[in-house]
């Protein structure tokens, strides 16, 4: 999600000029430092309208290493140049050791979650209206794109495709180099289906092309459609049924029953101050009536958004402000203690796997080691998930 130059100077500043004010000690440092999408997406301007009032109410700030890709925005958090990242879903596959983190000098990352933007991106497959199409169970022999290099986006088609129980091998595969070449594929007629986010700009444009736009309904009501999320989620656990009424093609009298998950995501690394991510988190949710209304997509930070039982365990500070909140349960302390254990199997998986296979070419050590991680996690009783 991107914004206007206007509204992003707008944020900057007001994250930038706003005046210090005289506040009691805290356990916030002068400076963080996060590594964040590019300036003019919305995760930057959520980091920039931040910083703007910590800055206004603590004298603390945030200074912002805008990142180009996934890997540019992970490496300072990996190295300790930067104590955040606010990530989208690749911080999760970080976590994983999978996909572009499946490499020697990576592996999985002991990664903490703080807060993170819910229910503001919605996720699925978009098919031209003239199709007809309505169900992913309808897609077989389809043309489907396949975007080059947008492993996250794939992964979405991959669990549509699921939760329809079909598989790639099931439709007609068009490969596309970038978004802009597959919305000009499906407007052109050469192909039918593309994955992307409802509140994409872009899509716009198939919305008002003659093909027009339908999102493929994804609910979960019925027995048979809870057992189509639970395939869904084996593909990509963290894919989580969503309603969606903002977006290309869809609108409050034209809902959509589809998929989504928080983006973008705060995450930082397991050994950071404990006093300082729970001063952060108490931060955000004292604040949050200011800040949701300074930057697009903040509204998805507020503490009864928040999805305790995901995918990434989250900070003990965070928690220790959960509890205090009274929003944090036995159940989620349950959840997050599977999830430390989960990603400490990982863990010691990997420096087996680099005694064992350090020396392998590396197609043979990301196969070798997406082996072994399943092995290790399904053994202990853990859904590897990514099993499409």
């Amino acid at each position: 999600m991107r914004i206007s130059l206007s509204r992003l100077a707008t944020t900057l500043a007001i994250a930038f000029t706003l005046p210090i004010a005289a506040v009691a000690e805290s356990a916030l440092p002068r400076v963080m430092v996060w590594t964040a999408y590019g300036t003019g997406a919305a995760g930057y301007a959520q980091a920039a309208a931040l910083g703007g009032l910590l800055k206004f109410e603590e004298g603390s700030n945030i200074r912002i290493l805008p990142g180009r890709n996934d890997v540019s925005r992970m490496i300072p958090l990996k190295t300790g140049r930067a104590g955040y990242c606010l990530c989208g879903i690749a911080s999760y596959f970080g976590q994983e050791g999978i996909f572009l983190f499946n490499k020697p000098d990576w592996g999985p990352q002991p990664i903490r979650m703080v807060l993170a933007s819910q229910g503001t991106q919605s996720f699925g497959l978009a098919a031209a209206a003239d199709t007809g199409l309505k169900h992913p169970r309808e897609l077989k022999g389809q043309r489907i794109i396949f975007i080059r290099g947008a492993d996250s986006i794939n992964m979405i088609t991959s669990a549509v495709l699921a939760y329809g129980g079909l598989t790639w091998d099931d439709v007609r595969r068009v490969d596309a180099s970038g978004t802009n070449e597959a919305i000009e594929a499906l407007i052109n007629g050469h192909a039918d289906i593309m994955p992307m986010s409802t509140r994409t700009p872009l899509m716009e444009r198939i919305a008002a092309s003659p093909r027009g736009i339908s999102w493929l309904g994804m609910p979960n009501e019925t027995a048979e459609e809870k057992a189509a999320w639970v395939r869904a989620k084996q593909v990509i656990p963290y894919y989580l049924p969503q309603f969606e009424t903002r977006g290309a093609g869809v609108s409050e009298e034209n809902p959509w029953h589809g998929g989504g998950y928080a983006l973008p995501i705060l995450v930082t690394n397991a050994d950071r101050d404990t006093d300082e991510i729970y001063a952060l988190t108490r931060f955000v949710d004292e604040h949050y009536d200011e800040f949701k209304n300074l930057a697009p997509g903040a509204e998805g930070w507020e503490l009864s958004r928040q999805v305790f039982d995901w995918v990434m365990p989250y900070h003990e500070g965070a928690i220790r402000y959960f509890r205090e909140a009274g929003v944090w349960t036995e159940a989620h302390e349950a959840h997050n203690q599977n999830l430390l254990q989960r990603q400490q199997l990982m863990l010691d998986a990997w420096q087996e796997q680099l005694t064992a296979s350090a020396e392998l070419p590396l197609p043979e050590f990301q196969r070798s080691w997406m082996e072994r991680r399943s092995q290790v996690l399904t053994a202990a009783g853990f859904d590897p998930g990514f099993q499409r």
